[in-house]
């Protein structure tokens, strides 16, 4: 099936959802989206508890649960089913609207672990073509993207308030961070201060560690000899930090803590801490709130997709389940090159072995693009850490020829 017949067959779904909706009106018009969803949520399920945004053209749907996960870290059961529920009724409305979401996005968070959370997300299209056969329900399951994972951003907010706390409270964990809080505890009677967080923005830096952006206000005494800093820094003054969380410490997990206000040169200087947040970039999906940070896009999406099935292909697939031991997989797009880096490694090292994994890999990853008749990208890079850091780059033009056959894999190694 060529790119053409490939784009064919979606328009030819897209034109009879057109029909469709031309002879009748939409069951869940646009502007009632959100209603609809928590109707079904409430009517069907007993469910009243569901939260509903819509961010461009991604619904996003939130839902508290208590006791997400088992105690040896697996999905509850009884979690699992309102999860399916609440899936079932953004399916129903998704395929029976006139508005023209591309993405569903279902985070169901845990009310008693801070953090835990399991997030559904799906392109649309994806839930109409296995409704209407065009693809397998096996096929349809690999393009979902199911995550379970611990909140960084809400970690780092917790621990952040435990931190304050013990400052606050004087306790022997605070004792050896006080210094770095300047200047309260440089110029304050001891036992004097007291902060109080008024604003924290987060973001995530990867899947353990959180970048914080904290404003405070701190009440002091001056301590005798420092009465003097009390014009610049009057009780009750506004101040900021930037704190770095890594919550594969547990220990230790705060790293680091940077002052707005510093002592340089007999003289109090400022940094631009906002600044310096914003130069970070924040990976993360999904806020603090539950919903989607931004608008989803069909690249990522892709990546994040092709990233899990590379993993999936070398653990389903029985014969090179035997040969072959698939520890990660990552994805991500950037400038429009797909990047694809994963740790495969041969249980026999043989010569024929590398061959093996990019050529599966390359033909999978041209199947799928193809499949989803995607052409916003350029090129598309392999690397595998398991064969020292072994690349392979091919530009759009072969990896579609790859999938052909037209090209083979010795030319590409």
């Amino acid at each position: 099936m060529n790119a053409r017949l490939t784009k064919y067959k979606i328009l030819v779904i897209f034109l009879i959802l057109v029909s469709l909706a031309s002879c009748n009106k939409p069951t869940y018009p646009t502007g009632k989206i959100e209603e609809s969803v928590l109707k079904l949520c409430k009517d069907e399920y007993k469910l009243d508890d569901v939260k509903i945004k819509i961010l461009g053209s991604t619904l996003g749907v939130y839902i508290p649960v208590e006791g997400l996960v088992t105690p040896d870290l697996k999905l509850n059961e009884k979690a699992g089913k309102k999860i399916e529920n609440v899936a079932l009724s953004i399916h129903r409305v998704i395929t029976s609207t006139d508005m023209p979401l591309k993405f569903y996005i279902l985070t169901a968070r845990d009310t008693k672990t801070t953090g835990a959370e399991f997030i559904l997300t799906g392109f649309v299209y994806d839930v109409i073509r296995v409704r209407l056969f065009d693809i397998s329900r096996g096929e349809y399951f690999q393009r979902i993207l199911r995550d379970f994972r611990f909140n960084p951003a809400m970690l780092g907010e917790q621990k952040v308030k435990e931190l304050f706390n013990a400052l606050n409270q004087n306790t022997s964990m605070a004792k050896n961070l006080k210094p770095i809080f300047y200047p309260i505890y440089a110029i304050g009677k001891k036992d004097s201060q007291k902060i109080e967080i008024t604003d924290i923005e987060s973001k995530e830096l990867s899947d353990r560690e959180s970048l914080l952006y904290v404003k405070t206000t701190e009440e002091y005494e001056a301590s005798p000899g420092f009465e003097a800093y009390l014009t610049v820094f009057p009780p009750g003054f506004k101040n900021e930090y930037l704190i770095l969380i890594d919550m594969s410490s547990f220990i230790s997990p705060v790293k680091e803590v940077v002052s707005k206000y510093f002592y340089s040169n007999n003289e109090i200087r400022e940094r631009n801490l906002k600044d310096t947040f914003e130069q970070y970039k924040d990976f993360g999906m999904i806020g603090i709130d539950g919903f989607p940070k931004k608008d989803m896009d069909l690249g990522w999406f892709l990546s994040q997709q092709l990233s899990r099935r590379i993993k999936s292909l070398f653990e389903e697939d029985k014969k090179l389940k035997n040969n072959f031991k698939a520890t990660s997989s990552q994805g991500e797009i950037k400038d429009r090159m797909f990047q694809f880096k994963f740790n495969i490694m041969s249980n026999n090292n043989q010569t024929m072995d590398e061959k093996i994994i990019f050529s599966r890999i390359i033909k999978m990853t041209g199947t799928v693009l193809h499949l989803y008749a995607f052409e916003e990208y350029k090129s598309v890079e392999f690397i595998n850490a398991a064969l020292g850091e072994k690349k392979v780059y091919l530009s759009k033009e072969d990896l579609e020829r790859f999938r052909k056959n037209e090209i083979k894999i010795d030319s590409l190694l």
